[in-house]
């Protein structure tokens, strides 16, 4: 998306440090060889002592060299740096920076460039060389895979810089300072077929929709009464019009308001693994290319790469889309809307999300919900079952806002509590874990349980499938005229 993208930065070079106009400089390796070989021209010194003059007119030479090298560097002053995103930076997304260089001597000049980019973007900073020709503007590119969402600090730019003889380098800093905010990933990788899929599928519902009569709440025409029909179907006033039963008949409303809701409390911290099978991108190095193949997420960052999917198909099916993110209180609201900027926004307002220490108040959103949308609507519920030997806050919350609205509950599974509880155990302390996590299971089936019984649609799904599995439950409700 290209209203995401962070604004290029321009800055110019200038010496680093107090007393960096002086001492900014350093000798190569290869000036420190050529002296180095001024030592061999010392050894008939040994022997006739008159000869050490080959050595010291040797070094001079090498001296004399090395300041004509030094006084044609160019001034820090001469060299400007731009800073420019590609692409927006999302979580786990490869994101690729440009540095763009110009200077304005006359010579060419070896450039290496160091971003200060911050440790969410990229581990280890990377040094790029280049070769800068006068007044033609050259790019240094470096490809990283952010880590974390929200708001970064980008440090300055750092320059070592040489002419054609290398044996003079000068050190130079650009002050290319800015945040940059990190977004949840707008898309599936490669590999992952099933978003697309499901889009296809919703693309499909879109082509061919029905309109389904006596199904929905949006009103479509009126016709005589037949037996059957509801009385509060009736229109009473056309009924007085013409003198017998007039039936107001509905159709499935064209544009629905659906609100996305993520719990960011205590569990969804957790933190899990997840492989990305993902083309190597030009000029990435193979150390940064195995490292994005892993990346570490928590369960937060999954519900809300979820959320941009959902709210992108949501908005493809023609209807609007909501936001509500809560911990123990109210993190992000988004009234329902729908278009491009609408989805700016919530994907602004996602990335700013952070998981809390706490148990999230599930009871305090839904009223506040509630608050928010007294129409009847559907409420997609990013959550996760918390253990307790009671009722779970989170069953009740759910039950309470059923009553009025249509709710599809994304309950958040761990594959190893499943594994743990059908493990055959081969001592004590296995059988009372295997004994514990069965217990658990089973308070948990009936929680579920229970909340079907009152009507509320429960997906259960890994965090790793979660958009998903969200996607699937909302295009069936789509499918099936639910609303």
């Amino acid at each position: 998306m290209q209203t995401l993208i962070p604004q290029p930065v321009t800055a110019t070079a200038r010496p680093n440090g107090r007393w960096g106009r002086v001492l900014g400089f350093g000798l190569t390796a290869r000036a420190l060889l050529l002296l180095l070989a001024g030592v061999l021209l010392s050894i008939p010194a040994f022997f006739h002592a008159h000869r050490i003059w080959m050595m010291v007119a040797w070094d001079a030479a090498v001296l004399g060299l090395i300041a004509f090298d030094a006084a044609r560097l160019p001034a820090p002053g001469k060299i400007a740096v731009t800073r420019r995103f590609v692409h927006s930076p999302a979580l786990g997304i490869s994101t690729e920076i440009v540095d763009e260089v110009l200077q304005q001597s006359n010579a060419r000049l070896e450039v290496r460039v160091t971003d200060g980019l911050h440790p969410a973007l990229i581990a280890t900073p990377r040094t790029v060389t280049v070769l800068a020709y006068p007044r033609e503007p050259v790019r240094a590119t470096v490809i990283c895979t952010p880590n974390r969402r929200g708001d970064f600090r980008m440090d300055r730019i750092f320059l070592r810089y040489r002419s054609g003889l290398r044996l003079v380098e000068r050190w130079a800093v650009a002050d290319a300072e800015q945040s940059v905010r990190v977004f949840p990933a707008t898309e599936q990788s490669s590999g992952n077929t099933a978003f697309y899929l499901m889009r296809a599928r919703q693309i499909e519902l879109q082509k061919r929709r029905l309109r389904l009569r006596g199904t929905g709440r949006e009103f479509d025409s009126l016709r005589d009464y037949q037996p059957g029909d509801e009385v509060r179907a009736i229109s009473w006033t056309a009924t007085a019009r013409r003198a017998h039963l007039i039936t107001r008949e509905f159709t499935t409303e064209r544009s629905q308001k659906v609100w996305i809701v993520l719990d960011a409390g205590r569990l969804s911290r957790t933190a899990f693994e997840m492989r990305r099978s993902r083309p190597e991108a030009s000029g990435e190095v193979e150390q940064d290319a195995a490292e994005q193949h892993l990346l570490t997420v928590t369960q937060l960052d999954q519900a809300a790469t979820a959320a941009v999917m959902l709210a992108q198909v949501i908005a493809g099916s023609g209807d609007k889309f909501a936001l509500l993110t809560y911990g123990r209180r109210i993190q992000q609201q988004l009234l329902p809307g729908a278009g491009p900027s609408h989805l700016r926004l919530l994907i602004d307002q996602l990335s700013q999300v952070h998981s809390e220490p706490s148990e999230a108040d599930h009871l305090h959103a839904v009223a506040r919900l509630k608050n928010m949308q007294r129409s009847r609507g559907l409420i997609l519920w990013i959550t996760e079952m918390a253990e307790s030997a009671g009722r779970p806050e989170v069953v009740a919350a759910a039950a309470e806002l059923v009553r009025r609205h249509l709710v599809v509950l994304v309950l958040l599974t761990h594959p190893e509590l499943d594994a743990l509880a059908a493990r055959e155990p081969g001592n004590v302390d296995e059988m009372f874990a295997s004994t514990a996590a069965q217990e658990m299971l089973d308070r948990r089936h009936a929680a579920v349980l229970q909340l079907r019984q009152q009507g509320v649609l429960v997906v259960e799904t890994s965090p790793a499938e979660v958009g998903a599995a969200a996607i699937s439950r909302y295009l069936e409700v789509k499918a099936r005229g639910l609303l």
